[in-house]
């Protein structure tokens, strides 16, 4: 069904040295995904009465710390999987351009740069969180068009409609066998799955958020958005073949990390409601807080 969509990876190539230096597909989509959503977040920001300019500061920070930490937690996995043999370097290991990525390290990686330029800066933490949430999905659900361009990020064979052919070159090396997958072989659509999910996710916050954004608590959207994303990659990790797992389960190092995001999203909307029980230290602070004579009354 999607199959009339393939194209070449490389979107063109500007004439830089002998060989010249080519533009991807991937890289380019990308970049408009992180560019749409950083437009929705620079107004949603703005109708929140926080610094637009900030916003701009920290992105850019965000971003570049972000992708360092998922090209290095790509990496970490690869290794891990047992193929350390071709990193023989630093270059190697930073190069995005020659590997993969891994989103939810990403995430993590950016997630703690954001906390430190926030602390940095005294800016209003969770309301700048409760607009990077929606921000990432539309980014992210435009980006996994370049995984289908790549041919990557499939998941196993399939007899489905929906399911995708992939290029013998392209294969995971458990289905580079031609006599027991031929050509015509069709696999899941893993990019179409979560690009979906992700889309659905946004539009649904978004139609949440112009609801109740005078309502809810700063960081109630943040909330659900790791609740929505962590659970949804999950999911989707029972349709990744080519993640690490854990010994010989189908449970990935990925989908442990995606369900610890939807579980933190969880604690987070029960702490923004006073949901979470009180530990002993919490409760004798409002004991005092109550117990705390008030002030007399002087008649005058």
């Amino acid at each position: 069904m999607l199959d009339f969509l393939k194209t070449d990876p490389i979107a063109f190539t500007i004439p830089i040295g002998e060989n010249g230096f080519p533009i991807f597909w991937y890289g380019i989509l990308v970049t408009i995904g992180i560019a749409i959503g950083a437009w929705w977040a620079v107004r949603e920001i703005a109708r929140r009465n926080q610094n637009v300019d900030e916003f701009y500061n920290g992105l850019i920070l965000v971003v570049f710390v972000g992708y360092l930490f998922a090209r290095l937690t790509y990496v970490l996995l690869d290794v891990i999987d047992g193929n350390s043999g071709q990193y023989s370097g630093i270059i190697d290991v930073l190069n995005i351009r020659s590997g993969g990525v891994n989103i939810l390290g990403g995430f993590v990686g950016a997630f703690l740069a954001a906390v430190i330029f926030m602390r940095w800066r005294r800016l209003n933490f969770w309301h700048y969180a409760d607009v990077a949430g929606p921000a990432l999905l539309i980014a992210q659900a435009i980006g996994r068009w370049g995984n289908f361009i790549n041919q990557e990020l499939y998941g196993p064979p399939t007899e489905l409609p929906w399911g995708i052919t992939i290029d013998p070159r392209f294969r995971l090396p458990q289905f580079a066998d031609l006599s027991v997958y031929p050509v015509e072989t069709r696999f899941h659509p893993t990019f179409l799955y979560e690009s979906l999910w992700l889309l659905l996710g946004f539009i649904i916050l978004l139609v949440l958020n112009a609801r109740y954004r005078d309502q809810w608590r700063p960081g109630t959207l943040f909330g659900l958005f790791l609740v929505w994303w962590g659970g949804g990659r999950t999911w989707i990790e029972f349709f990744r073949p080519d993640q690490p797992a854990i010994g010989g389960s189908a449970i990935t190092y990925s989908m442990i990390t995606a369900l610890l995001i939807a579980l933190v999203g969880v604690v987070i909307l029960l702490q923004r409601y006073d949901r979470l029980p009180e530990t002993g230290a919490a409760a004798r602070r409002r004991r005092r807080r109550t117990m705390k004579p008030k002030p007399r009354r002087t008649e005058q």
